[in-house]
């Protein structure tokens, strides 16, 4: 089954391996004023996608919040494969 992530990638839930939780890697070494939060899919086949987010310091709340609605959309979906096809 075909899952659309909000930046257009489609990815298949039947390849997902593991969802991480989301981690906040601080600082960018390119730009200081901005740090990054992400969470990655690991996939069946060895790969996996990161999905990440840009934020500043007083942004963080925002930016987690938001992150936090994808990943739990992905895993509500993933979840929900999962269920119809063990059956």
């Amino acid at each position: 089954m075909k899952y659309l992530m909000n930046d257009g990638t489609s990815i298949d839930l039947e390849n997902i391996y593991e969802v991480s939780e989301i981690k906040d890697f601080g600082n960018d070494n390119v730009y200081i004023e901005k740090s990054k939060i992400s969470f990655t899919i690991r996939f069946k086949a060895g790969k996996s996608k990161k999905v990440t987010m840009d934020y500043q310091f007083q942004d963080w709340s925002e930016a987690y919040k938001e992150l936090k609605v994808i990943r739990n959309d992905l895993m509500t979906n993933w979840e929900k494969y999962k269920a119809e096809t063990s059956q």
